[in-house]
């Protein structure tokens, strides 16, 4: 013991802060959980029952902005604030600053439930000012041309997530539904990136760790032109170019897409659901992409390819690095939990279900569909909260602060 009293831990004293608190992976992605498993009910009941939901007029932004500015922030956040340390060898966010960023991200979505439109766009904003003051310096000191990347992508959502608040406000709707669309481009982009580097990385670990011997050559030409290819279908999609354009642009980006997910493909991940949870949800990256061609060609709806970015590949890979993070990040073994498992297949069924109701919607039982959608991908993370939350509120278990 030292003289305060603090526990020493190989040399390290341990944190002061209670867990929840040591690192930012904990509050954001138990917050991530709850508000995915939480929103998706309300905005399933809210649908099927006719009750009134916030932003009355247009619920459907509402339930937009919730998903991407509320859920998928703070998983991204929640990784950010655990990666960037390890990237630039900067001290982590803990304590006061954590809680006052949870703080705030927390009162976004509270306020966003409530008719308090100024308090809740300067919670929401203010959340994510404080996410770039506490991560960017790091960055640009001592990381720039490799996460440089990041401080753009969070930049350019603060200023979209400003613009949607702005657009409400003057009944800009249009403008509203146009950010968007490019705010879930960036979250594309940004699991276009991270993907890159964890899936091949995790596959050959988690392979190595089950007596399977791997390589996975790196190919970071073949990711640079996936991810500028995704980044030109989505100017494409935005600026409204002839429907030639648009759909040749996200041919080629799911193609090359599809081609990297080929590239990390090992058929032994079947047998470990903490990696094929990676590799399944990238896969509705390029699907979805694809949906988005066939949107434009006018042989499904417009909100087909959506969905299958959204609930698929953002839904599914925000779970899947939240239950490995989780688990090496608090000193615990990388195999799966039942919870875990049993998470992925209601997420990715949920999700699939809602890309048959929204490439259908003449079906006769879609409105069933789309309910069981909902209560499928909201029991998912339900799951994930029934597995984890201990995992993410007590201290790790070597003892370690963090």
């Amino acid at each position: 013991m030292t003289q305060a009293g603090t526990a020493t831990v190989r040399g390290k004293p341990a944190s002061r802060w209670p867990a929840l608190l040591q690192s930012g992976f904990r509050p954001f992605f138990l917050f991530a959980g709850m508000q995915a498993c939480l929103f998706i009910l309300l905005w399933t009941a809210g649908w099927a029952l006719g009750w009134d939901l916030p932003l009355g007029d247009n619920p459907i932004l509402w339930h937009g902005h919730a998903m991407l500015f509320g859920f998928a922030a703070a998983a991204l956040a929640g990784f950010l604030l655990t990666a960037v340390p390890n990237w630039t060898e900067a001290g982590p966010v803990r304590g006061l600053r954590l809680a006052l960023l949870a703080g705030f991200w927390l009162a976004a979505q509270i306020l966003s439930l409530l008719p308090w439109a100024a308090l809740f766009a300067a919670a929401d904003i203010g959340f994510w000012l404080l996410l770039i003051a506490f991560i960017a310096p790091g960055i640009l000191k001592r990381n720039a041309k490799r996460n440089g990347v990041f401080v753009v992508i969070l930049s350019t959502l603060t200023g979209l997530n400003l613009l949607w608040h702005l657009s409400l406000h003057y009944d800009w709707q249009d403008t509203a539904m146009l950010s968007l669309q490019a705010a879930l481009g960036l979250f594309l982009l940004a699991i276009g990136i991270i993907g890159g580097r964890i899936i091949p990385a995790f596959t050959i670990g988690g392979l190595l760790q089950s007596g399977h011997s791997v390589s996975i050559v790196p190919a970071p030409k073949l990711g640079l032109a996936a991810n500028v290819a995704l980044v030109l279908a989505l100017i494409a999609k935005l600026a409204a170019l002839p429907a030639p354009l648009q759909i040749g642009a996200y041919l080629l980006a799911a193609g090359l897409h599809g081609w990297r997910l080929l590239h990390w493909w090992r058929r032994e991940v079947l047998q470990l659901p903490i990696i094929w949870s990676l590799h399944l949800g990238y896969l509705f990256l390029p699907l979805g992409l694809m949906l988005e061609a066939a949107g434009a060609a006018g042989l499904v709806p417009g909100p087909t390819g959506i969905h299958a970015l959204g609930s698929g590949a953002v839904g599914l890979m925000i779970l899947a690095v939240m239950t490995r993070a989780s688990l090496g990040h608090t000193g615990r073994r990388l195999a799966s939990p039942p919870a875990a498992t049993a998470a992925y297949i209601l997420v990715a069924i949920g999700a699939l279900l809602r890309v048959i109701a929204a490439a259908m919607p003449g079906l006769a039982f879609g409105h069933g569909l789309l309910v069981a959608s909902g209560l499928l991908w909201s029991a998912g993370f339900a799951a994930f909260l029934f597995g984890y939350a201990r995992i993410l509120v007590l201290p790790r278990v070597d003892g370690r602060p963090g």
